[in-house]
Formats: structure tokens, C-alpha cells, sequence
């Protein structure tokens, strides 16, 4: 055995940790098995004995665990002043999976030691030789299965209600991904200028990013200086340095190969220029698409990496995304709208025969229509009207002229 298969250092730091910490044990208690974790047989028995006092509801301390390995006949009393002389630290789950490691090479150098021996014991057929090293590794892989995913005790858990930005305009959840969907010429643009401005207002150390690929920057620009000083009351150098638009050409984060799609690879650098940024948007989610707009396996791949993303850097991102002819509705595949968490529709304001209300040109109606978090507590219902484009007053004496 060699000095690569084992650590008897991380062995005694994991030991130490536990009786001065016994907290841990609760937390990682079904992973500290004494007779795979440790090499050193006198670890093993320690780390046994410490689960079982921990088991029985006896206090893991120096004192208890000298009295019951004594009493179990395991004479050990120089191991344990070495290890309780080791620095113990507040978290072991690094010390867990290194020994854990070592465990799994031990155990494969000692299958293949045994495949070898066999190997050359002739007496043994190559049939049940194949057989019977196929089952050994197969035990070995039962109990030794890679950790895909991680699991969390409930009761463990901090409770966390969610959280959203611009709560007294129109609300959006932070660190996922949400959608607005419209139509052509309904003020999007608009609405997603004036969305970066009240953040900002509200969280005056955050920065905000929107990319308008399919608006000119001078026009942008305009429309700017129109919500600052028309809507939100702000001279736009206030938000000098927090707001950040593009209009370049954008980036496809899919590429098509063959019948399916691959990430660009591009697309980290993509989230390392856009790291500064808190509130992202993005304008249309069609340019940074790449793929079959009408394919689920596709959007759904796509969806996944900004919910990851958005999740993991703590972002609040929401794409604008074209609705289908005459309708408010999210076009394409259903698994767009299906991965966000929120959804909003952008319609004109009609009156009551349902006609465009030009006297209220100004506004837009606002229908919240996929809430997974409770936004419409904050909004106050499902539907409400909210100003997106300076109010026109209308000269009567220029009225008249047309007459």
C-alpha cells in the first residue's frame, strides 16, 4: 500500500473536527463509514466509536469516548492525544471527499490485485474468471454511485420567501428568468427603458443592462431622456454608470449540429462581460436563440442554461419575445414559456366596445399570465394599465384646424 492510497493527516483532522465540533456528525452522519473513510485501523475504530455514542445520545467528548474504547477492550490512547492535538475545522465536507477518494482507490487497487491473482491461478476457468470479477466491480459500483445531485433536510432549510424588484411599478422576481410577450409596436423598448430606471431609483448601488439589438442607440437614447424626465422624474445622469445598453449584432448561444444543438462557446465569455450587471434584459429572445424556435427539446436546453445562470450569480434576467400574429401570446415552442417563472402579456388599452382607446394612448395593458411566485399579490391582480410612453397634450386650437 502506498503513501497515495491514504492520508492519515485528513484522518485525524476529520476525527478532531468531530469531537469538538459534534455538531457535524448530524449533518454528515451517513457518510462517516469507519470502515471505508479511514486506513488506519485505529481511526476506524474511534470514528466507529464516536458514531455510536453520537447514536446513543452520549455526549462526544474526550472523556466518554476513552472510557468505552477501554471498556471494548481497543487500546488506542496514543492515537486519540494525536488526533485531539490536531486542528480541528468548521467544515469537513472537503476531508470527506478526499478520504472518500482514497476509499474508492483502495478498494479498485485491491480488485484489480485480486483479478490478477486469479488471472493467473489456472485452475480457474477465463468464463468464471469474467464472471466472477464483472460481479466484484458490479458490488463495487452499487455502493460506491457518483453524487449527481444534492439533498437537503427540510426541517434543516432556512425558509426564504421570493423576492422581486420594481414591487411598486411592476414586479419581477429576482434570480431567475421571467418573459414579456408582444406584439410589434406595443412600446416594449419603452417599457424595458423605464423597468431599468425604476430598479435603479429603488436600488441605487445596482447596474442594469438591457440588449435592444433591434433599435438604433440614438433613438434609444431619446426615448431615454423622454422617461427621465417625462415618467420617472429623474434627470437621466442619474443613472450615469448604473445603465448599460447594446445594440450589436447578438450572440447565439445554440448552434445546430446535425439534428441536435451545442452550446456556443462563446457563452461564457457572454456571462463573464455581462457579470457587473444585476437586472439583464434582453430584447428580442429570438437573436440570442440559434436554434428551432418551434422545437421544445431546443428552447428547453436553451431556458436551462439563463435559469442556471441566473440562479448561480444571483440575476434577475427577462427576454422580451414576440408574440404570434394578432395575439398577445409567447410564440414558438411552449417550453419557453413553460421554463420562466413569470410571464407578461403587452396589449393596447381598448375601451368598451373593444376598440384602440386613443385618449389613453399613453398606457398599455399589462396581463401577468404565468405567476409561480405570487407577483400578483404585489401588482394587486392580474390585469392592470401602466403608463409606458409620455403623455401627448393635445392643442384644441390644432384640433380645431382640421375642421
Amino acid at each position: 500500500m502506498t503513501h497515495q492510497l491514504y492520508d492519515i493527516d485528513l484522518e485525524r483532522t476529520l476525527l478532531a473536527s468531530l469531537i469538538f465540533e459534534p455538531n457535524l456528525i448530524n449533518d454528515f452522519f451517513h457518510q462517516l463509514n469507519s470502515q471505508e473513510l479511514c486506513f488506519h485501523e485505529s481511526h476506524q475504530v474511534i470514528l466507529k466509536t464516536i458514531l455510536n455514542l453520537h447514536s446513543n445520545g452520549v455526549p462526544v467528548e474526550e472523556g466518554m469516548i476513552n472510557n468505552t474504547l477501554k471498556k471494548n477492550g481497543h487500546l488506542v490512547e496514543n492515537e486519540l492525544v494525536l488526533i485531539l492535538t490536531a486542528t480541528p475545522v468548521a467544515t469537513i465536507r472537503p476531508y470527506i471527499d478526499s478520504l472518500g477518494e482514497l476509499s474508492n482507490k483502495r478498494q479498485l487497487t485491491s480488485l484489480i490485485h485480486s483479478f490478477n491473482h486469479d488471472l493467473h491461478n489456472e485452475s480457474i476457468a477465463s468464463t468464471a474468471l469474467l464472471s466472477k470479477t464483472l460481479e466484484k466491480f458490479e458490488n463495487f459500483r452499487q455502493t460506491h454511485r457518483v453524487e449527481l445531485f444534492e439533498t437537503h433536510d427540510i426541517v434543516s432549510l432556512k425558509a426564504e420567501e421570493a423576492d422581486f424588484i420594481c414591487k411598486e411599478w411592476l414586479p419581477f422576481p429576482k434570480k431567475t428568468v421571467s418573459l414579456i410577450s408582444a406584439p410589434g409596436g406595443s412600446g416594449k423598448s419603452w417599457m424595458v427603458l423605464q423597468l431599468m430606471m425604476r430598479y435603479l431609483i429603488e436600488s441605487p448601488t445596482s447596474k442594469t443592462f438591457a440588449w435592444l439589438s433591434e433599435d438604433p442607440i440614438g433613438l434609444t437614447a431619446h426615448r431615454s431622456e423622454k422617461i427621465a424626465s417625462s415618467i420617472v422624474a429623474k434627470p437621466l445622469e442619474y443613472f450615469k454608470g448604473r445603465m448599460a445598453i447594446s445594440n450589436s449584432p447578438t450572440i447565439q448561444v445554440l448552434i445546430e449540429q446535425g439534428r441536435g444543438v451545442e452550446v456556443n462557446a462563446f457563452f461564457s465569455d457572454f456571462k463573464k462581460s455581462l457579470s457587473i450587471y444585476d437586472l439583464i434584459i434582453l430584447d428580442p429572445l429570438i437573436a440570442f436563440f440559434g436554434a428551432d424556435e418551434n422545437n421544445n427539446a431546443h428552447a428547453r436546453k436553451f431556458m436551462q442554461l439563463f435559469t442556471e445562470w441566473a440562479a448561480k450569480e444571483n440575476k434577475t434576467i427577462i427576454f422580451i419575445h414576440h408574440s404570434t400574429k394578432n395575439t398577445t401570446q409567447a410564440r414558438g415552442a411552449s417550453a419557453f414559456t413553460d421554463a420562466v417563472r413569470l410571464v407578461y402579456e403587452v396589449s393596447v388599452v381598448t375601451d368598451k366596445k373593444g376598440e384602440v382607446d386613443e385618449t389613453r394612448s399613453h398606457l398599455r395593458k399589462i396581463s401577468l399570465t404565468k405567476d409561480n411566485y405570487g407577483a400578483a399579490k404585489l401588482l394587486g391582480g392580474k390585469y392592470v394599465s401602466r403608463q409606458i410612453f409620455p403623455e401627448t397634450k393635445i392643442d384644441p386650437q390644432s384640433f380645431m384646424k382640421d375642421f
